[in-house]
Formats: structure tokens, sequence, C-alpha cells
């Protein structure tokens, strides 16, 4: 066999194989989107949803009498209970999972970046809002962050607040930009309480008007009872 029959053969060889390819390939497309996994779409429970852009592309499952209305649980991914995220903008792209009658209110919980918020948690004007890239570390317990702005926190990218225990936090501006690594069951509770606060602080501790305000020291269990008091505190109170 010539060189030149050789070529010959190895061209038509190659000429017979292409329809085959070409074949291949136009299964392989069609082929595509029954490979395509469609996305998961969101649970949502009676009388829930309602507003416009209320859950527009949310992705958490929602249970009853939730994300009720404008632009409630825009871009939401966090799970959302039983009548929570009720009011403009509340949960709107909110990422931690939410407890029942919680985040209640004029963009309550707005953006809120960490695990989870517990029940009767985060009601009022932006509270547990962090319109920033803030993430809270650990949860929020029952029955905290309760009032206008408590547990807002909007300073910048340097602190992350820790989290909160049950029945703390309750009052207007209490524990607004509170950056403390952890507050403890029943405290910070009052108008203004734990403002700003950056220590520590126990149980049953920092309860009364702007209580433990701008404090930076670790408190104690069952300290910094009344109105004022320990007040931009620095020091230690175990």
């Amino acid at each position: 066999m010539t060189h030149g029959m050789f070529d010959r053969f190895s061209c038509y060889g190659k000429q017979a194989r292409r329809p085959a390819a070409w074949l291949e390939l136009v299964v392989l497309v069609l082929a595509l989107p029954m490979l395509v996994v469609a996305p998961a779409l969101a649970k949502v429970g009676t009388n829930s949803c309602v507003g416009i852009d209320s859950c527009t592309h949310n992705t958490g499952n929602v249970k009853n009498h939730s994300c009720n209305g404008d632009e409630a649980c825009f871009q939401n991914t966090g799970a959302v209970g039983d009548n929570s995220c009720d009011d403009f903008a509340a949960c709107l792209s909110n990422t931690a999972a939410v407890g029942n009658h919680s985040c209640n209110g004029n963009a309550a919980c707005d953006q809120t970046a960490g695990p989870s918020i517990g029940n009767g948690s985060c009601n009022g004007q932006a509270a547990c809002s962090t319109p920033s890239s803030f993430v809270f570390p650990g949860p929020i317990g029952n029955n905290s962050c309760n009032g206008d702005f408590a547990c807002l926190t909007f300073l910048d990218d340097r602190f992350s607040p820790g989290p909160v225990g049950n029945g703390s936090c309750g009052g207007s501006g209490s524990c607004l930009q509170n950056t403390a690594p952890s507050i403890g069951n029943g405290s910070c509770l009052g108008q203004g309480a734990c403002f700003r606060n950056s220590g520590t602080v126990g149980n049953g501790s920092c309860i009364g008007f702007s209580a433990c305000s701008n404090n930076s020291g670790h408190i104690g269990p069952g300290r910094c009872i009344g109105d004022q008091v320990c007040q931009n505190n620095t020091a230690d109170i175990p």
C-alpha cells in the first residue's frame, strides 16, 4: 500500500467518523436540560408573603402569617416561623433562621446574618438589623432584642456582636451598636441599656435606663442594676 493510498483511507476514515461524532454532540446538547437540576422552591404557609415584592427571590421556607409587607423577606434565605417578619422590608436579605413571633417591625432583621433568632425576638423598628457585613457568631435567644433599634449594629467590619441570651436587650435602643462577646440571660433591660457596650455581660446584669451604656469592662452576674449605672465603665466588675 502506497503512502497516497494510506492517506486516502485515513481521510475517508475521518469523514466516516464525523457524522457519528456530530450525532453524539446533538444528543448531548439535547440531553443537557434533563441533567440540570431545578432549584428547590421554598414552601410558603397560609396568609404569608403578602405585599409588593414580598418573598421575591426568597429561598427560605415561610410558615403561616409571615413575611407580610412590601419587600418583606425579599431575598431572604433563612427559614421563617409563624407570625414573623411582618412589616415593610422585614427580614430583607436576612440569612438567619427566624423563630415564631419574631422580626416584626419596619426593617426588622434587615440583612441580619447569623445562625438563628429565637421566638418572640427582634420586634421593633430596625431591631436586629445589620446593614453592613456584621455577622452574629452566636444565636439571639428567645424574647430578646425587642424595642425600636434594639440590637441594631452598623458600625463597621471590625466588630461582630456575640450571642444574646434569653430575655435580654429589652427596650428601645437597648444593645444598640453592642459588640460584646456575649450577653447573658435577663440582661441589658431598659431604654438604652448596653448601648455601645463592648464588654461581656453576665446573667441578670445591666438593668435600668442607659445601664452599661458605653461600657467596655466585663460585667459579672447580677451587677450594674439601676438607671445609668456602670455608664462609661472601663473596669471589670466580677
